[in-house]
């Protein structure tokens, strides 16, 4: 499993290109100009992609990034479009994730809404949290901190992949926790039965806007076994404890075929996404050579 350290890494953003000297062009004796400003802000002639700047980021760079822009003060200039509002912050914990196993979780289950399926997913992966509705926000690579890395849950039906589209649109807002990395989405079927057309088609929307932000995207189909089942009953699968068990048909001793599939598919993606954080971190925390 791959442990994530602590770079103690501080990331910053590049200060607004100071302002270029301006001088008034010259008006006619007959007309007179504008009136001239009688306070100077530090903002004044500079436009950004996002509004003001905000404060920088002490842990982790924010999906996007970008750098700001120094613009030219030009008075027949027509004036700047309002900036987009922003989108509203996802539901986060601001503290510790409560509940959390004795060993921390490589990656947090993110349900979008209640029933997504979380608490039976994260009972199945020995080394899954459940995060319940809510993002992890107190993260980071220390021991103290939670996992950055999340995979947002939902049901498929319409609501559930309508909110799981939701969620991916706010975390390619930056209305997510600054740092968190989507691993990728899970849709786990509500119905035995095939999905409506509109359905699938929302779902395959969904899930281009994932790949669009870097996740991955799978599909659980219905679990006739879970039906019966406490989340506590369910039988968990552990990657330390070699290959694959044999599926004897008893959830309570050896998960689902289809669950243990699924577990293999995003333990892989955890790890890989792991590694480039970790390697990243420690690239950032190495002395320049002189």
């Amino acid at each position: 499993m791959t442990t994530l350290h602590d770079p103690r890494r501080a990331s910053t953003q590049p200060d607004p290109a100071p302002h270029a000297a301006h001088t008034p062009p010259p008006h006619d004796t007959g007309n007179s100009g504008p009136a001239p400003r009688t306070a100077h802000s530090p903002y004044d002639g500079d436009e950004t992609t996002s509004g003001r700047p905000s404060a920088p980021s002490t842990a982790w760079q924010p999906l996007g990034g970008g750098e700001w822009r120094g613009g030219a003060d030009h008075s027949d200039a027509p004036p700047p479009s309002p900036p987009a509002p922003a989108a509203p912050p996802v539901p986060m914990w601001h503290r510790a994730v409560p509940n959390r196993p004795p060993r921390p979780p490589l990656v947090w289950l993110v349900g979008v809404h209640g029933g997504a399926g979380v608490s039976s997913l994260a009972a199945s992966l020995s080394w899954a949290g459940d995060a319940g509705q809510r993002w992890p926000a107190r993260i980071g690579l220390a021991g103290d901190l939670d996992s950055p890395l999340v995979v947002l849950v939902g049901r498929s039906h319409l609501r559930g992949v309508n909110a799981l589209h939701r969620a991916l649109l706010a975390h390619q807002a930056r209305a997510t926790p600054a740092g968190s990395q989507v691993v990728g989405v899970v849709t786990v079927s509500d119905s035995a039965r095939p999905l409506p057309i509109p359905v699938a088609q929302r779902r395959e929307e969904m899930e281009g806007l994932a790949v669009a932000l870097g996740a991955r995207t799978w599909r659980l189909g219905w679990l006739e076994q879970w039906r019966a089942l406490e989340p506590y009953e369910m039988a968990e699968w552990d990657p330390a404890a070699g290959g694959s068990p044999v599926d004897d048909g008893d959830p309570t001793r050896t998960p689902p075929q289809p669950v243990r599939l699924l577990a293999e598919q995003i333990l892989t993606a955890a790890r890989i996404a792991g590694a480039r954080i970790t390697e990243r971190a420690q690239q950032g925390a190495e002395p320049a050579s002189p």
